[in-house]
């Protein structure tokens, strides 16, 4: 049986998310950005049966303290 290539496209974004943000929550910036990329990535697998693959990466955290 013959395999059938299904032609994919990659689509790049950049995003930047202000977030209010309580310190006193017990997490740190960092783990707050991780925790919210990993609901940027459960988010996008649901919106459509097509996305096959998420890749993103945290390039910086400010905060304006």
């Amino acid at each position: 049986m013959k395999v059938v290539a299904v032609p994919q496209l990659t689509v790049s974004f950049a995003v930047d998310l202000e977030l209010s943000y309580d310190s006193f929550t017990g997490k740190t910036p960092e783990q707050v950005a991780e925790a919210l990329q990993d609901e940027i990535h459960d988010l996008l697998f649901e919106a459509s049966p097509s996305v096959v693959g998420v890749y993103t990466s945290i390039t910086a955290i400010d905060s304006d303290d």
